[in-house]
Order: structure tokens, then sequence, then C-alpha cells
């Protein structure tokens, strides 16, 4: 591990978590609940300190999920970077570019695609995320 897990205990203990492996309502980790919150300092501190951007909760979804609930770039931009799987499923047959669609948020679908999310997946309802686009009128260059 490379950086300072004192650095975080505060944070830690502030969210309820006794420890950076530790789990929370629904099998959440800590970095999940930093990405939900978009907090990408916190991001950054737990990725260095060895938090696995692999992980999922109890429905299956993964840190880049929250990250795209909360909407920062920067938080997303950092999972991508850490290889955090972009095209993951979760426990409903949803991807993160099916959740950025189902939003309404098409700087999040554009981020996504730019950094190889997949396209032409589909939901168990047979839709891809461009067929449930929010935004009728968007473009999107694929």
């Amino acid at each position: 591990m490379t950086g300072s897990i004192s650095a975080l205990t505060p944070w830690l203990a502030q969210h309820g978590f006794p420890g950076l492996l530790a789990r929370h309502t629904h099998g959440d980790t800590p970095l999940m609940r930093a990405a939900r919150q978009g907090e990408d300092a916190i991001v950054l501190a737990l990725l260095a300190c060895g938090a696995a951007p692999h992980a999922v909760n109890d429905d299956g979804n993964n840190a880049l999920w929250f990250a795209c609930l909360s909407g920062n770039p920067a938080v997303i931009q950092r999972l991508i970077e850490a290889d955090t799987p972009i095209d993951h499923i979760n426990d409903d047959g949803l991807t993160c570019l099916m959740l950025a669609a189902r939003r309404g948020r098409p700087d999040i679908l554009h981020l996504l695609l730019d950094h190889g999310a997949t396209a032409n997946l589909y939901a168990p309802d047979g839709r891809s995320a461009l067929e449930m686009r929010r935004t009728p009128g968007l473009r999107l260059n694929l």
C-alpha cells in the first residue's frame, strides 16, 4: 500500500467503517461510499491505500456504479484509470452506461463511451443504454 491509512481514519470513522476493508449496509465498501458522495480526494486516498476497485456490494454494484450516480466526472475518470470494470453488469442486469442513460446524463454517457464502454449490451428488458436515453434528441458519435 502506498497511501497512509492514518490520514483516512477520521473519514472512515465518520462514515461508520472500522477499517479500509470493512463493509457497511448492503456490503458497501468505503470506496463505494466515497464514490457515491463524489469525494475525489478520498477516492484517490482509498485507492492509494489499496482499496479494491473491483469489489461489488450485495446488489452487484461496483464503485464506478456509485460514481455514475454522483455524476462527478473526476471520480469516474479516476476509477476507470484504476481499472474498475467499465462494463460490469450488476445483479439487475444493468451497466454504468445504462444507469447514465436512464438518469438522463449525456455527459456521463459520453465520458463512459470515450473510455470504451460497450454501447451494445442489453438489459433484461432487451433495451441497450442508447435505447434507455431520457434525452430523445441526444446524438452520440459511436
